[in-house]
């Protein structure tokens, strides 16, 4: 069975964008985030999947990396080369042309078309984003790696991820790196998934102990 891992990046205060799209809180272009992105990537992952809300940015983003890669970073420009080199699927019900060779577009149920991909033959599958999309993916259960880069700052307002997931999940800590830039990347096993959240907490207690 594939495994998906979920990747972000986050102020201390849980937000993924500042307000009014603020990015400025965020390690720029750190080579130790880099290199464990890499090495994660490279070592792990054959398939990226993506929502269509972040689908079209991400798209011209990385492909005019490669067009003139001299606008770019070096880091950059690694990961343009290794993104036009790996499949994605983007997730979308009105989507009808991805625009990148590398890509394909699945209309189907995300639950259902998620357990096949995890069924078929290949590597681990890395969720780039966006927000909506990777908090539906954490709420399905069907993610298996949860990985925090948690940035030194705190935003107090903005994008929050964590925001929307709407049911609870339990985890295990699986490794805690602190990078030289002060960003801290927790890793967890996620255990399951529990849709139970809103019930009385005695009830819900009750029920986990059965």
């Amino acid at each position: 069975m594939r495994r998906i891992i979920l990747s972000m990046q986050t102020s201390l205060d849980g937000y993924v964008e500042g307000k009014n799209g603020d990015m400025s809180w965020m390690q720029p272009d750190d080579d130790e985030a880099w290199g464990d992105l890499f090495g994660m990537l490279k070592s792990k992952v054959d398939l990226f999947l993506l929502g269509r809300g972040m689908w079209a940015e991400y798209r011209n983003y990385w492909k005019k990396a490669l067009a003139e890669p001299e606008k770019f970073s070096a880091h950059e420009v690694e990961y343009a080369k290794l993104a036009e080199a790996t499949p994605h699927i983007v997730f979308s019900k009105t989507l009808k042309e991805s625009g990148w060779e590398n890509t394909s577009i699945n209309s189907g149920d995300l639950e259902t078309e998620i357990k096949k991909i995890k069924a078929s033959e290949g590597k681990d599958i890395q969720i780039v984003g966006g927000g909506d999309f990777a908090a539906a993916m954490l709420d399905s259960g069907l993610v298996d790696e949860i990985r925090i880069l948690v940035n030194p700052a705190i935003v107090a307002g903005g994008k929050s991820f964590f925001h929307q997931i709407k049911n609870r999940h339990s985890l295990e800590l699986k490794e805690v790196k602190q990078l030289s830039s002060q960003v801290v990347v927790l890793v967890y096993n996620q255990l399951d998934t529990n849709s139970n959240i809103n019930q009385n907490p005695v009830k819900r207690r009750a029920e986990n102990n059965k």
